[in-house]
């Protein structure tokens, strides 16, 4: 089966000049002219919905080197978090690599990370954030809140970002940190436990910086996402215990619980493969927030279920493509059922099987071809289940095996 070629486009932009005094930007050179970038195109438009694949996507909304430079520390700080594909990192199963990945594309986010004032700019931006939920606010207005929070508390959890902070930053982001989660908690309707994941992280990781130990040693710290009940309550907790005790290290691991969540499901020639067992859930308003992202972002997929914390992609193509699946499989598990020999990979002179099993071995994704179309119907990490072209998705499709069961 062939694959359609890449589809580039140039990027569309506007860019506003404006003089700025020398001095009142440190990354610049002196005398250079700021720019605000302004992304012509973007997710819902009619113009978005003729971007035939997810590189043409990248393509459209990338930044110009040449603007990049000439762009302030504060100016490229909006346009990294009004990226229009800066959640797709929700659609990996391990948020840190999502984001890894997502800089990977997109030359702004990575450029962000590498400016030396990127700590001071994002701290002022995070002790600006009100994370309050208007009651006034519809059930989408308050989910796009809570992913607004997610992206700022995502970028400033970077290592490069945390490792360029001074000691008073760190404890400033400490301080300030704490203060958000027991906003957020307020809001418990609204941002639950998954909306208390993205400002635990980033004060696990602030603190493991400011105290000198791995932060990743602990899965939530590590991973972006919990997958055990406590873990965000856990680290909060070293946090406070820091602010009454700063010489003595409060190290963070997987040892609250970690395994008793852990369960097992088994291939179709018996081979143990270990899951998590999911226990919470997304709230109404992060599930539309999220359902919203992806009907404007891939409108020529179509979101069969919403977004759900329950299982990932790998569970489903594998495991379990039931509504009541639970089971949250991390790679390398999803390699189980063809090392053992249950699914064979499809190649040459084999007939193309219907609804085959297919990986996405340049990327982290699984899914389930539909009959034997060039379709594909996949769950896309925390955010739903949808149905697309086999290379309309936020994975890279560049190089893909298929499996059928042997």
């Amino acid at each position: 089966m062939g694959k359609p070629s890449r589809v580039t486009r140039r990027a569309m932009f506007s860019v506003v000049a404006a003089v700025v005094a020398v001095g009142l930007v440190p990354a610049q050179p002196a005398g250079a002219a700021a720019t605000s970038f302004h992304y012509a195109i973007k997710g819902g438009t009619p113009e978005w919905s003729k971007l035939a694949t997810h590189d043409a996507m990248v393509d459209a909304v990338q930044i110009p080197r040449a603007t990049i430079a000439k762009m302030s520390t504060e100016q490229l700080t909006t346009a990294v978090l009004d990226y229009p594909l800066l959640p797709d990192a929700l659609a990996f199963n391990n948020v840190q690599h999502g984001l890894e990945v997502v800089a990977s594309r997109f030359t702004g986010l990575r450029e962000l990370l590498r400016r030396p004032d990127a700590p001071a700019v994002l701290l002022d931006r995070y002790q600006k954030l009100d994370v309050r939920i208007p009651s006034t606010d519809t059930e989408l207005q308050a989910g796009n809140r809570t992913l607004d929070a997610w992206k700022l508390e995502s970028v400033l959890a970077q290592p490069q970002v945390l490792g360029a902070m001074t000691a008073g930053q760190l404890e400033s982001l400490m301080r300030v940190g704490q203060e958000k989660f027991a906003v957020k908690q307020s809001h418990a309707a609204v941002y639950g436990e998954a909306g208390l994941e993205p400002t635990a992280v980033v004060l696990g990781r602030a603190l493991a910086e400011r105290e000198g130990w791995d932060w990743k040693q602990s899965q939530l710290l590590r991973e972006g996402i919990q997958l055990a009940p406590g873990a965000t309550t856990a680290t909060l907790n070293a946090v406070r215990q820091h602010m009454t005790q700063p010489l003595v290290r409060h190290e963070v691991t997987d040892g609250f619980g970690t395994q008793d969540y852990a369960s097992t499901v088994y291939t179709p020639r018996g081979s143990a493969v270990s899951v998590t067992t999911m226990t919470t859930e997304l709230t109404s308003a992060q599930i539309t927030a999220n359902n919203n992202y992806v009907y404007n972002n891939y409108p020529s997929a179509t979101l069969e279920r919403g977004s759900t914390r329950k299982y990932n992609c790998h569970s489903y193509a594998w495991y379990s493509t039931s509504t009541a699946n639970d089971r949250w499989m991390n790679t390398p598990g999803d390699d189980r059922y063809w090392q053992d020999g249950s699914y064979t990979r499809w190649q040459v002179p084999y007939i193309w099987f219907a609804n085959m099993k297919l990986s996405y071995a340049s990327d982290d994704h699984s899914g389930i071809w539909v009959g034997t179309s060039n379709y594909v119907r996949s769950k896309w990490g925390q955010l739903g289940q949808v149905y697309h072209y086999w290379n309309y998705s936020p994975y890279n499709s560049s190089t893909t095996n298929s499996y059928f069961l042997t």
